[in-house]
């Protein structure tokens, strides 16, 4: 595969009017970037810009890849991406665009910031405001970067942020831009709504260099901002705990409240079954009162055969023998007579 190395002077008439987009990921990553303005016809070049402004080419959509396999660039349904295995020296300025004779017809700026594990932490600060009114965003910078053009970005992904307003160029119904062009910029918010909610980045650029500084995170009152991933997989475990215990509790407040309750039925029970039981028992015992049968005994006297014709035989009925002996009981479901029989001589 032959590779030319071509060093190209913009042909645009503005860099400041074209699609800026910012992308900070560590070395060793692979990041693919879109170029989304890119000519839909025929070849697109990915250039990086030097320190004397010129950009070299490293790879194009018929090239497919550069020398050293890191770098790809194609075309997928319509759309250019470039695909990089990054080093800490592809930190800078990258353009996209079409070749002519006399240069590249820049489409999209990208400025790629690879970071090390030792590289210095981005000053993070919380912006809150009122949903529906205005905020704004306040960007500091140091000294060196008084001549840079000031920009602020707006994070779209995990690695790319898309430039949003610099002081010439901004979203006039929707920002406004105040301070002065060294040291303090600052971008207003209005009319804030859940798209607004998110992480901004602050930065300052050259055509050939670029520079951020801080990290705005943007909340709203009542709005809820998914929280950064611990470093540390045992930190999420109080988090988790915080949610538990809760439900826990108020499940045992729940078995409470039901055990009350049907103990409290229970007891309510109770006394009306007595109630009753003590009712039916004088009715019982009078129904056993019933059931005793009225006994009856007769007597009856028999006397020798001489006196039979002027003393016939006497027969006596006793009724209700109870009456006349408490003592004796029968119980019977038939009604019995007893006779008694006396002989005289």
């Amino acid at each position: 595969m032959l590779h030319i190395l071509l060093f190209l002077t913009v042909t645009s008439s503005s860099l400041a009017k074209l699609h800026l987009m910012v992308i900070r990921a560590g070395e060793g990553e692979k990041v693919t970037t879109e170029c989304p303005n890119a000519q839909k016809t025929g070849h697109v070049s990915w250039c990086k810009v030097n320190s004397r402004g010129k950009c070299q080419v490293i790879v194009n959509t018929e090239q497919d890849e550069d020398r050293s396999g890191r770098i790809s660039m194609r075309r997928l349904n319509g759309s250019v991406f470039v695909t990089s295995q990054l080093q800490k020296n592809d930190t800078g300025t990258y353009w996209c665009g079409k070749i002519q004779t006399n240069g590249i017809l820049v489409s999209d700026i990208v400025m790629l910031d690879v970071f090390t594990a030792d590289s210095r932490i981005l000053n993070r600060t919380t912006v809150k405001g009122i949903m529906g009114n205005a905020t704004t965003i306040h960007c500091r910078y140091m000294v060196q970067f008084e001549e840079y053009e000031k920009f602020l970005c707006k994070v779209v992904s995990v690695n790319s942020c898309s430039i949003i307003a610099t002081p010439q160029h901004y979203n006039s119904s929707k920002l406004s831009i105040s301070g002065n062009k060294f040291n303090n910029f600052a971008v207003t918010i209005r009319h804030t709504d859940e798209g607004d909610v998110g992480e901004y980045w602050c930065g300052a650029r050259t055509p050939v260099d670029f520079e951020i500084s801080q990290v705005k995170t943007v909340m709203f009152k009542g709005t809820i901002t998914k929280p950064e991933v611990p470093s540390n997989k045992a930190s999420g475990t109080p988090q988790i705990w915080h949610i538990i215990l809760p439900l826990m509790l108020g499940l045992l407040i729940v078995i409470l409240i039901v055990l009350l309750v049907k103990k409290r039925k229970q007891s309510e029970t109770i006394p009306q079954e007595n109630g009753c039981k003590n009712s039916e028992s004088p009715t019982t015992a009078k129904s056993e009162g019933e059931t005793e049968d009225t006994v009856a005994y007769s007597t009856v006297t028999i006397q020798s055969s001489a006196q039979t014709a002027a003393s016939p035989a006497i027969y006596s009925n006793l009724k209700d023998l109870k009456e006349q002996n408490e003592d004796v009981k029968i119980h019977s479901s038939e009604s019995v007579e007893y006779s008694a029989l006396v002989f005289r001589s």
